[in-house]
């Protein structure tokens, strides 16, 4: 186990030791002003170094920390909680997934400002961007005056290690599960604590629902903010995020779809164009095999793919959950044509979290949403804020989770 911070430059320690030293502290006050002031300093530490623009997912990210915005979710967090008796659950660890590795900081800020203890477990698969960010949190919570917060964190990095795992899984209160299924099966698979309870956050996947009319009346201004916005929700990650969108669902005409899908596509490319997105290599080729599989299929039409990095795009003429469980990311997409939204219900699945959208009313959508046939779909946003995390996440009220309540009569 490679304890990644807080650095404190200790060389020696054992890991038994760390992981003790967290568990035994105190808990903190729900919104202690420590808690507060560390996050501004990290959100500042990110915001003001100008080499942080070339990584957009972790500035934004730095402006969800702004104390602002903290101080909405405490707002949030005391109008929930104002004529009860909430105390934080007490030490909560976090299995980060190893695709999106910084998703971990959104679950662990949650948890720290309920006022809990925690341990975050990375995987060994390390990226650029988690790096970067380790090295900004270890410049803020090593400085004295977050020693409170410094004693009451741990990040750690292992493997697959049962040891850990089960030694971690023995003293916490909580135990937050992000992870493919097979990572979720196999961590369940280890005994908790008998009074801890367990949040899982397993394979999840996402869509969007496009209005063709709203597209082809939209003016040149908003089609370059909706081609930004969409970019930012699906390639941000790779398309790997779980709330990144990875099938398009068109409402409209068959003569309206077709002009809006040319307007909308061209609007994505001169994005992608100003971004300079790439694909790795690898990435490219294994989108080029998958829309082969694609293109072999009855359910499928046209595909529809150009330069190495761009859009490749699938048309599927009818529902085939199957055909989800290729999809490999980096910019590939499912494209549906339905003449009603009403229809986008047979396309619904029990995995399906986030549904972005685009020129639909939210009464319109909050109908529909009440005829869903299943548990699918958690989260109904614009496009543009598919990536935004909030307290409540696959519909998980995650303050709640994270705080017990003391029943007095």
């Amino acid at each position: 186990m490679q304890i990644i911070a807080p650095d404190l430059r200790v060389e020696t320690i054992d890991w038994k030791t760390a992981i003790d030293h967290v568990v035994d502290q105190s808990s903190l006050h729900p919104f202690q002003d420590t808690a507060i002031q560390f996050l501004e300093a990290l959100s500042k530490h990110i915001l003001l170094d100008r080499s942080m623009r070339a990584y957009p997912e972790l500035m934004a990210m730095a402006h969800w920390l702004r104390k602002a915005h903290i101080f909405e979710l405490k707002r949030e967090y005391e109008q929930r909680t104002s004529d009860r008796y909430v105390l934080p659950r007490g030490t909560i660890i976090h299995f980060a997934p190893a695709n999106v590795d910084s998703v971990f900081i959104y679950s662990w800020i949650l948890s720290m400002l309920a006022g809990n203890k925690n341990i975050i477990r990375l995987s060994r698969r390390t990226n650029e961007q988690t790096d970067i960010l380790m090295r900004k949190i270890n410049d803020v919570i090593t400085r004295p005056e977050f020693t409170a917060i410094a004693s009451r964190t741990l990040l750690v990095r292992y493997g697959y290690e049962q040891e850990y795992t089960a030694y971690l899984s023995e003293h916490c209160d909580v135990r937050v599960l992000w992870g493919g299924d097979q990572s979720v099966r196999s961590i369940r698979a280890i005994p908790l604590a008998p009074n801890a309870v367990e949040l899982v956050f397993p394979n999840r996947y996402s869509k969007s629902v496009l209005s063709a009319d709203a597209v082809i009346q939209a003016d040149e201004q908003a089609m370059a903010v909706l081609g930004k916005q969409f970019y930012n929700d699906a390639l941000w990650y790779g398309q790997l995020a779980c709330s990144s969108p990875r099938e398009l669902f068109w409402v409209g005409t068959l003569e309206s779809i077709a002009t809006a899908k040319e307007r909308f596509w061209n609007s994505l490319k001169q994005v992608l164009h100003k971004e300079h997105y790439k694909n790795e290599p690898a990435l490219n080729m294994l989108r080029l095999t998958t829309s082969d599989y694609y293109a072999a299929q009855e359910q499928t039409g046209q595909v529809s793919a150009g330069y190495a990095s761009a859009p490749v795009r699938v048309e599927v003429k009818e529902a085939d959950f199957q055909l989800r469980d290729m999809h490999c990311g980096g910019g590939l997409f499912l494209e549906y044509s339905l003449p009603e939204l009403q229809q986008l219900h047979q396309h619904i699945h029990e995995r399906d979290q986030t549904l972005s959208y685009f020129g639909f009313e939210r009464q319109q959508l909050a109908a529909w949403a009440m005829q869903i046939p299943n548990r699918g779909i958690d989260r109904i946003v614009p496009v543009g804020q598919a990536l935004d995390f909030g307290s409540v996440w696959d519909g998980y009220d995650l303050f709640t989770y994270f705080s017990r309540e003391i029943a007095i009569l």
